[in-house]
């Protein structure tokens, strides 16, 4: 819970348009209950005659709000007759599923903005941290994985955001609502249908937290598929060099398959909840009417039209209790896919500039490195006690074999990592106190390999320049 409430907090940014969803979903609400309570008076109109309406008349309640509403359309039939009356109900129906309607498509509009919005800052933050990060973080971490955390783990965050402000609102209020008229109706039917509650409440809880397991290992298997896609396309011609095509084919296959069975899992949980939840309101839902049955039957103390109407109400709760299960699963989702992009995000940046650090414009005199010692991983010295001093003008060529550090040293001197002990200067200064960027101006790169960025043949030419002219592109 405690990583879903700080996912919660980049919806601060987007206050008016949850405002604005907020308020459409309780309208929603609202004319939702009333376009379905309106079925009783339209019942009362087509069965019931206009002297049991004049009778019931002299009888009705009116110091509660359906006894008003009751007195308003028994004093429309009475005095307008059943064919204006029936008229009046029609267009109201019309008007109130139509409200319903236009409140219901505002409240998805409003809340699209706020789940598209905390999904644009959520990766950018995490691309603008991946892009601060050292070197050394992309070493110990796959492709795939960062690639599945900026896509699949983001896009799931969106529906555990319209889960708790939109749904988590909507739907207990549809609940409340169709309640309170349905105790107006009868108190003791009502008691019955919330019988349910207790044990509904229970099994999503068991659900949800089951899955919220069993999302983050389909997450994690989700990113080892992602990473041998990239690693097949980046090394082609690697693979079939060796020709290790039905190696890596299995391997694929291997993980495809792994993934396949935990997301089934994932999915029995899922699904299981919205089928129990029906089945025990529909539990309720027949023990109703069986009470409600003998109650006109018998003592005659309840008139049909309510009691239909009390059952499409009744009925009209099973849906948003439903949904309440799905509630549970999306939030316990996101929570998954949000503790995994908060490991990215909370990544210590160990390339830090001071903040007295200076600008050096130009290369002078020499390279020092003093005792210059690295390790990506502490206990395995990777370059130990390295002296060296390169003079300006002079041509030095690092050699060895594969694996011994070559790309590494060359790495320390742009400060792409740290060095674990020992010190680098350049003409006299350490690289720690020379501004990143300037200190990166200084330096000239070519890559082993050729990357050509997805933009066009000039910005991949000036790549990393800026204020470049046309003639100095030339």
């Amino acid at each position: 819970m405690k990583t879903y409430l700080r996912i919660l907090k980049y919806v601060k940014r987007y206050k008016l348009s949850l405002v604005l969803s907020i308020l459409m979903s309780i309208l929603f609400s609202v004319f939702s209950a009333l376009s379905i309570y309106l079925t009783i008076p339209l019942l009362k109109t087509l069965f019931i005659g206009e002297e049991q309406t004049q009778s019931t008349l002299e009888k009705t309640d009116i110091t509660s709000i359906y006894g008003k509403l009751q007195s308003y359309f028994e004093n429309l039939i009475f005095s307008a007759g059943k064919e204006q009356t029936l008229l009046v109900i029609c267009i109201l129906i019309l008007i109130a599923f139509l409200l319903k309607n236009i409140t219901g498509f505002y409240s998805s509009i409003f809340m699209q903005y706020v789940e598209k919005g905390v999904l644009r800052d959520l990766r950018n933050e995490i691309y603008f941290r991946i892009n601060s990060l050292s070197l050394r973080y992309f070493t110990k971490e796959k492709t795939g994985n960062l690639i599945s955390r900026m896509t699949n783990d983001i896009n799931s965050i969106q529906s555990g955001i319209s889960a708790a402000f939109s749904s988590a609102l909507k739907e207990p209020l549809l609940i409340i609502i169709f309640l309170i008229l349905a105790v107006s109706i009868s108190w003791q039917m009502t008691i019955i249908a919330l019988l349910v509650f207790p044990v509904t409440v229970l099994i999503i809880s068991k659900i949800g937290s089951s899955l919220k397991r069993r999302s983050i290992r389909v997450q994690q298997k989700l990113s080892d598929i992602i990473s041998i896609i990239s690693e097949s396309v980046y090394g082609a011609k690697v693979i079939r060099s060796f020709r290790a095509e039905k190696y890596k084919n299995a391997l694929f296959e291997n993980e495809s398959d792994e993934h396949y069975r935990l997301i089934m899992k994932s999915a029995y949980a899922s699904e299981m909840t919205s089928p129990i939840t029906e089945y025990l309101s529909v539990i309720a839902g027949v023990i109703i009417i069986w009470f409600g049955g003998r109650e006109i039957l018998v003592t005659n103390s309840l008139k049909p039209e309510e009691f239909l109407g009390f059952l499409f109400i009744i009925f009209q709760i099973i849906t948003p209790i439903k949904n309440l299960g799905t509630i549970n699963n999306r939030i316990q989702e996101s929570a998954a896919s949000g503790e995994r992009i908060f490991e990215i995000i909370d990544q210590p940046i160990e390339i830090e500039e001071k903040a007295d650090a200076v600008e050096k414009k130009d290369f002078e005199d020499s390279i020092i490195l003093k005792d210059v010692s690295f390790s990506y991983n502490a206990g395995k010295p990777i370059l130990e006690k390295i002296n060296l001093e390169i003079k300006k003008s002079e041509v030095v060529a690092i050699v060895g074999p594969s694996g011994v550090g070559k790309s590494t040293f060359a790495d320390l001197i742009g400060r792409f990592y740290d060095v674990t002990d020992g010190e680098i200067l350049i003409d006299g200064i350490g690289i720690k106190n020379i501004r990143i960027n300037s200190l990166r101006n200084l330096i000239g790169i070519v890559p082993q390999e050729t990357i050509l960025f997805n933009d066009t043949i000039r910005n991949n030419i000036i790549f990393g320049l800026e204020g470049v002219t046309e003639e100095d592109l030339i």
